[in-house]
This record gives structure tokens, sequence and C-alpha cells, in this order.
């Protein structure tokens, strides 16, 4: 055992794996989260000592006592058990039962050959052993409570996955009380050494600790601040603060580290920053391509009278502005994704889309008031093209009807028109690649924007009915306000 402790008390913890403190700890009774191993004894000497005081005081309670009864005084000593009673209660709690129960048993083998065999001095007796009874039941089952909430806590706190502070109030500012070893070893120091502190001195910009501390003193609580702390060689860690009040002006501070996310997250933005400038690039030379192809297919059409030709050169026109509105279609699908998603008022999409668009002889209603969805910012896309679709294949359509129902599985928003609707052997193939609008993405950018939420989309309407089309959307994925 000594060499045990010689070690752990010249070892580095910092050093070691989290994996490697549970080892040592099971052989040397460590504590979670990297408490030195000579804290076993010094529990052992707390424990001895707290004996020693119980002790003390029962010995003191019954000589004080046994020399009352001697004098005739019953009344004012008994109180004096109630001080070993209180504190083998709260010390030692799964014995304080029986420590109270024997306590009283003690006090009545003193009090009762005093009484003379009197009712009421004996009444008297019983009734003070069976107070001292109930007061170490009630006090021993408070301190379990305590104990159990007070491991409960610890448990949470020295083996949270996220470093947490408890910063408490300096003479010179607000310093670190206490930490878990996540907490120090994201800093790059050890539990013990972190203690006393300024957490201050920890934030890259002088002026983020100020703004955080005013954040909590506001509403009392702060989730998600991002910020960045300095360890102790000086390295940046890019951390996601959580904070709280706690009693006696104290906060407590949960850090997770998201360097390695934020790192993450800036190779994407580069590299999808690259990928927009290289389809912009190729789409404008497929274009410029494009356009001096019609223009020579237009001279062909000038220079030679052969129907024959012009009948090629027309097929030749018809697949280069097939292409063309191709290309000019993928720069909606090139920002798909690009910008986060958010809650949307379905409402108000649809009339900024109705708006826009030029559909002659059509009515919208749309009846999705106090209707949010989470969706791609380009959720506009999705109605403008399902209402350009209805415009331009309905044939006969006249109204376009859009509502909402709720589901045990979620919602449905249902874009309903009165036209010739889509035959059977259609309604999958249309959300294909190249199947829509004119030969463009169409319905496939549609699918692929409500994907991007987990909201799906299928056509339910009745073949010369109209056309119906279903998106739903996930529990999750609505609200109504």
């Amino acid at each position: 055992m000594r060499l045990i402790e010689d070690y752990a008390e010249s070892m580095p913890w910092s050093d070691l794996t989290r994996p490697e403190i549970r080892r040592i700890g099971c052989v040397a009774h460590l504590y979670p989260g990297g408490v030195s191993l000579t804290s076993y004894s010094r529990r052992s000497a707390i424990r001895d000592t707290r004996l020693l005081l119980v002790a003390a005081s029962v010995l003191v309670a019954f000589i004080a006592n046994a020399a009352g009864l001697l004098a005739g005084v019953t009344i004012v000593l008994p109180h004096l058990l109630y001080l070993p009673i209180v504190l083998a209660a709260y010390w030692f709690p799964r014995r304080g039962i029986l420590f109270s129960l024997a306590l009283a048993l003690g006090y009545l083998a003193l009090a009762l050959p005093f009484t003379g065999g009197e009712a009421g001095a004996v009444v008297s007796a019983l009734s003070r052993a069976v107070v001292f009874a109930a007061v170490g039941t009630v006090v021993s089952f408070l301190s379990l409570r305590l104990r159990e909430q007070e491991e409960r806590y610890r448990g949470i706190f020295d083996n949270s996955e996220a470093g947490t502070f408890i910063i408490a109030p300096g003479e010179s500012g607000p310093q670190i009380e206490e930490t878990n070893y996540v907490g120090a070893a994201l800093l790059g120091f050890t539990t013990k050494d972190l203690v006393g502190k300024h957490v201050a001195g920890f934030f890259e910009d002088p002026e983020a600790w100020e703004t955080l501390a005013a954040d909590i003193d506001r509403s009392g609580t702060l989730y998600d601040y991002e910020t960045v702390l300095l360890r102790i060689d000086g390295t940046a860690v890019q951390v996601l603060v959580s904070a709280g009040r706690l009693p006696g002006e104290r906060i407590v501070l949960t850090l997770v580290d998201i360097t390695a996310r934020k790192n993450a997250e800036d190779a994407l933005r580069r590299t999808n920053a690259k990928l927009n400038m290289l389809g912009h690039l190729t789409r404008s030379d497929l274009a410029a391509a494009v356009s001096g192809l019609l223009e020579r297919i237009a001279g062909g059409m000038r220079e030679f009278d052969d129907p024959g030709i012009h009948r090629y050169l027309r097929s030749l026109e018809e697949d280069a502005r097939v292409v063309q509105r191709r290309a000019e279609i993928t720069r909606d699908y090139q920002d798909l994704g690009l910008r986060p998603s958010g809650w949307q008022p379905v409402q108000k999409v649809i009339w900024e889309v109705t708006s826009r668009l030029v559909l002659p002889g059509i009515s919208v209603r749309s009846w999705v008031e106090r209707l949010e969805v989470f969706a791609d910012p380009m959720l506009d896309r999705v109605f403008s093209n399902l209402l350009e679709n209805a415009a331009r294949h309905g044939k006969t359509v006249s109204s376009v009807v859009i509502t909402y129902r709720i589901l045990d599985d979620g919602l449905v928003i249902s874009i309903e028109d009165d036209g010739v609707g889509i035959p059977e052997a259609e309604k999958e193939q249309i959300f294909d690649y190249g199947v829509g609008i004119e030969g463009g993405l169409g319905l496939f950018l549609v699918r692929e924007i409500l994907a991007i939420t987990n909201m799906t989309i299928r056509e339910t309407g009745t073949p010369g009915r109209g056309a119906r089309f279903e998106i739903h959307v996930p529990p999750a994925g609505y609200r109504i306000i």
C-alpha cells in the first residue's frame, strides 16, 4: 500500500488516461475523478476522530445524567443526550437508528432505578427514550437522503464527459473552487493545481468572461455560448459553455471542447466554397458553349433550305436548350443545404411565392395559418415548383388548395389542384432526375430540399380529377404557434 501511495504522489495525474486512473483506484480505494490515493488514510483519520467525539459526548452525557439523578435533577440534563444522537445519526446514518435505540435503552437502564416505581416518573423516562429513538431515526433518514444526493452530484460531477467547474467569488475576482478531471485536462492542469486560479485568466478575450457573467446575472442561466480558452501551454481551445447560478454567489460552468468540430466545419466550408466556385465556372463555360452552339444552329437554319437538314438542326436545338435549362436549374441545387435550416412560417412562404409567380386563371388558397416547419431556406422553391408544375401540366387547373392535418406520426401538408391529374404509372417517376418542369430538375429538387430536414413527398391524387401532393413532416419538424 505504501509503494502505491508513493507512486501516486509522484505521478503527474494529467499524464494518466482515465482507465488507468480507475485501475489504480480499484487497488487503493481511489475516488472517481483522479483524487490522490492518500485520501483513503485521510478518510480513516476523519472517521476515527468522529467516533472519538461521539464516544466522548456519550460519556459526558451519561455522567452528567447520573450525577443529576443522584442530585434529584431529572428534567434538563437528559437533553444532553441529543448531542451524541444527532452526531452519530448524521455522521453514521446507516447505524444511527441502532445507536439511538441503544442510547435510549441505556438511558432507561440508568433512569428507571431512580423512579421508585412512580408511574409519572416511569412514563416520563419512557417518553424521553422514545423521543431519543425518534430523533435518531429522523436524522439518520435525512442524512441518508442528503448523502445519496451528494453521491449523485459527485458521480455526475466527476464522471461527466464535459469539463465542469464551480466558480466562487474571491477577493481579487471569481476563482475556481472545484473542477473535475475532464475540466482540468481541458486546460492542461491537474484538478489540484486549478483550485484557486482566476477563471477570467483562461479566456482568450479578456472581456469574454465579463460578457458571460453579465448574461448569467441577467437570466440566471446560459446555454450554447461559444468562446475560446487558453491552455497552460498557450494553445487555443474552442468550447461551448453552459452555466447557471448556485447558492452562495457561485456559478457552475460546463465546457465541451468543440475545437475538432469547428475545424471540421471550417474545412467543410472552405471545400464547399471551392466546389461552388468550380460549379460556377463550369456552368459559365457550359452556358457559353451552348450559346455558341445555338448561334451556329441558327446560322445553319439560315444557310440551308433543305427540310431534312432543318429537322435535324431543330432536334439539335431542342437538345441544346434542354442542356441550357438544366445548367440554369443546377444553380439552385448547388446552393442546397449551404445555409442552416430553421423554423419557417408556411403561410408567409406561400404568399411570397404566389406574389412572384404568374399563374393566369388559377387561384391559390392556403389554409396553413399558425403552422411553422423546420426546413431548409429553399423551402420557397418547393411551393414554387409545385405551383408551376400544376400550371404547366395540369391543363385544366383553375384552383390550388393548400391545407394540413395532424397525424399520429407527424403532420401532412396537402397541395391539391383540380387539373387532369397524374397517371398511376408516373406517380413515382415524376420525382426522378430529369422529369419535371421542361426537362429540368423539377420535382427531384423538391424532394431533395424536403429530405434535408427528414420530410418526404408523394403524389396521391386521382387521375382525371386532379393532382395532390402530400408533404409528410416528422413530429419534431412542425409547430403550431
